[in-house]
């Protein structure tokens, strides 16, 4: 995985222009650097997390088959109460959280972040852990590409309702037009929204498999297969259930953190594609300037010279 996250940042500073010192902000490569390792780590903390919360259900799973092996047939038992019916209900229960937990990872990792033009992200493509050559300035750059053909009108209704002096103001804070702006902004807007979503929908996912935790505390078979599931051998009962709450509560809280580094990713990449911009209009302000001084001169010089 790391090398991935290298070669992701190799590939960043290959792309990275460089911007005179025309007196607009400068665009700050650290500062985005920093944000695409922090995406890339608290994706990795999650997904973590949730291997963690798989790998402790399979054992559970485990301890359960081994009850179900029993041959409870030739037990007799007390008034109403069969083991059966708990071990059929732990059996359910544990593959019901299995697949919850699962059900995370799906979120995560299936491509259903439309960039426009057939291209389609995940979460793991816009942390740098999905396919490869995808990330979340490849998405944006996808998604301002589909603007750009397909959003013309759009584009220019925004613009249109703009003020002269938020334009002016523009122009003065990043030295491109209002119309640049507003592709780079939508754009950034564009895949940061689509991925809240989907954050919000692993978030509840989360959320749900807490609650079902919470539920299956209450089978005796349950209870007992916890009490199996410690990794020092030594983890009382109470605890191992409460340590599995206790993960599940932390990929809550992580997901959050990787909305949170998504936002702080999406606020630099807005930055690098206005620096990019800035530098496009300083490029083709100062060929214009040399065209218009070339026809200077070419106006300067005598016809009987050029015979």
């Amino acid at each position: 995985m790391k090398k991935k996250l290298l070669a992701i940042l190799s590939g960043v500073f290959l792309t990275v222009t460089n911007i005179h010192a025309t007196g607009y902000p400068v665009f700050d490569i650290t500062g985005w650097l920093t944000a695409i390792d922090q995406l890339y780590s608290q994706y990795d903390m999650v997904m973590n997390t949730i291997t963690t919360i798989e790998n402790q259900y399979q054992q559970i799973q485990q301890a359960v088959e081994r009850a179900k092996s029993i041959d409870w047939e030739n037990i007799r038992f007390d008034g109403d109460f069969d083991i059966r019916n708990d071990i059929r209900d732990a059996n359910k229960r544990v593959n019901a959280l299995l697949t919850q937990a699962r059900r995370i990872k799906d979120t995560l990792t299936t491509q259903s972040i439309d960039c426009g033009n057939g291209n389609r992200y995940s979460i793991a493509d816009l942390c740098g852990m999905g396919e490869q050559g995808k990330n979340f300035f490849t998405a944006v750059t996808d998604t301002g590409e589909f603007m750009t053909s397909n959003m013309k009108n759009t584009i220019k209704n925004i613009e249109e309702g703009l003020s002269e002096k938020q334009k002016e103001a523009i122009w003065r804070k990043y030295g491109i037009s209002p119309r640049n702006y507003i592709f780079v902004s939508q754009s950034v807007a564009k895949v940061k929204d689509a991925s809240a979503k989907v954050l919000a929908k692993a978030t509840d996912e989360a959320v749900q498999l807490k609650r079902e935790e919470q539920i299956a505390k209450s089978n005796a078979i349950m209870q007992a297969a916890y009490a199996q599931t410690d990794s020092n051998g030594n983890m009382t009962e109470a605890a191992a259930s409460e340590a599995n709450l206790h993960l599940t509560q932390q990929v809550i809280e992580e997901l959050g953190g990787v909305q949170e580094a998504i936002n702080d990713l999406a606020n630099v990449t807005a930055s690098k594609l206005i620096a990019d911009e800035n530098e496009k209009q300083v490029e083709a302000d100062e060929m214009r300037k040399e065209l218009q001084r070339q026809e200077a001169i070419d106006n300067r010089v005598p016809d009987s010279f050029i015979r």
